[in-house]
Parts: structure tokens; sequence; C-alpha cells
């Protein structure tokens, strides 16, 4: 096997993976609107909707995690909801910064292998409270 043909493999490779994930949106449609009539505009509506879906999510989150903390008698005894919200937001921004080193691609495939596997036990775990707590029939 010559060396062109391994380096061929590799980029076909490389086409491959670009074509899920984030290269899904960074690379794959960025090409598509590049060849499309007034391509600069499109890629500003591009970008700015994927800003807002964004950030749209961030609010999601936040208040997903701001809920049940703000419900826990003594942290609202001690921090009002907007400090809360503050420490929730910081934190979130430091295990951002996470994602944007050198090896934040890596830490995305962590994230996104693991972060399902987490989601299902702690649903499971969720249902079997409440079955414990109200009972089966109820």
């Amino acid at each position: 096997m010559c060396v062109a043909d391994q380096i061929n493999c590799l980029f076909h490779f490389e086409i491959l993976q670009s074509v899920s994930g984030p290269g899904l949106a960074f690379i794959t449609f960025t090409e598509v609107v590049t060849r499309m009539p007034g391509a600069q505009i499109w890629s500003i509506l591009f970008f700015l909707m994927l800003s807002c879906l964004g950030l749209s999510s961030m609010f999601g989150l936040i208040h997903g995690i701001l809920t049940p903390f703000t419900e826990i008698p003594l942290v609202t005894k001690y921090l009002r909801k907007e400090v809360s919200c503050g420490i929730i937001c910081f934190a979130s921004f430091l295990l951002g910064l996470l994602f944007t080193t050198r090896s934040g691609s890596y830490w995305l495939e962590v994230f996104d292998s693991y972060g399902s596997l987490t989601l299902l036990i702690i649903s499971l775990l969720e249902l079997c409270s409440v079955v414990y707590v109200y009972g089966l029939k109820r």
C-alpha cells in the first residue's frame, strides 16, 4: 500500500466525521450555504440562527438547574435567586471553558457519549422514587 492511499483513507475518514456532530453545522452546512445565491446574507442568517438556538438552549438548561436548586430551603435562606442564578451561570461558564482547549473536541465526544447514559440512570432512579413514594397503584 502506498502513502497516497493512506492519505486518501485518512481524508475519507475525516470527511465522514465532518458529516456528524458539530462538523455538520460548522463544515457541511456552511459549505452548502456558500454555494447558494446571496451567500453572505444566508451565512449571516444561518449563524444568527445558530446563536439564537444556543442561547435559547442555555435558558432551558439554566432554568432546569436553577429550579431544583432554589427549592432547597437552605439555599433560599442564604442566597437570593439572582445570586444563585449568577453562581450557576459562572459554573457553566467555567465548565464551558473546557471545550475551548486543544482537547475540546475530545471532551465534547466524552460528554456526548456518557451524558445519555447518565440521563437514563437518573430517569430510572426518579421513576423508582416516585413509585416508592406514591405507590404503584396511584
